[in-house]
């Protein structure tokens, strides 16, 4: 089951509503989001998604291809059509999208370690304590091995996730 870290609300695209929405954890340290409510009338898929297959997804367009909520339909088959555009409302939000300045429905992805940074962050304020807290803050960074004990080791950690990230994001820039 996920475990809730952070509850919050931010506006629908178009403003017309409120959502809220959850960042969560998996056992496994992986980090989800999802939309648990809509102050509006539409319908949508409450189920959670993995930060990771957000960001696959969005790192497959061609880097001249601004983003819209299209293209985050194929994390929701067969569910509500407002679904991937509540998760772009949310992905803006957390600042991991941003709106083009010449249309406002089309976005552009930046850099997710801002917000990486924040999940270890509730990750390390959120209940667990010692060790095992450490070492799940630090795969939510993006390390999956190695010692994550002591803070020097940990702020190594997430430094090297962060040039590991910037390696990865270099090369997806590169490949589009």
């Amino acid at each position: 089951s996920i475990r809730i870290l952070k509850k919050a609300n931010c506006p629908t695209l178009s403003g017309k509503s409120t959502l809220t929405y959850e960042i969560g954890v998996s056992p496994e340290s992986v980090v989800h989001l999802r939309v648990s409510k809509n102050s509006g009338g539409g319908f949508f898929s409450a189920e959670w998604i993995a930060l990771d297959d957000i960001l696959s997804t969005l790192k497959k367009l061609r880097k001249d291809t601004p983003i819209t909520a299209y293209y985050l339909s194929e994390l929701f088959k067969g569910k509500s059509v407002n679904t991937p555009s509540f998760l772009l409302s949310v992905l803006k939000q957390l600042k991991i999208v941003r709106p083009l300045p010449k249309n406002k429905r089309h976005h552009e992805l930046l850099d997710p370690m801002p917000f990486l940074d924040q999940v270890t962050q509730l990750m390390d304020a959120g209940g667990k304590t010692g060790s095992s807290n450490r070492k799940t803050a630090g795969r939510a960074a993006g390390n999956t091995g190695g010692n994550t004990n002591g803070a020097s080791t940990k702020k190594a950690a997430v430094k090297k996730t962060a040039t590991r990230k910037a390696a990865v994001k270099k090369k997806a820039v590169s490949k589009r």
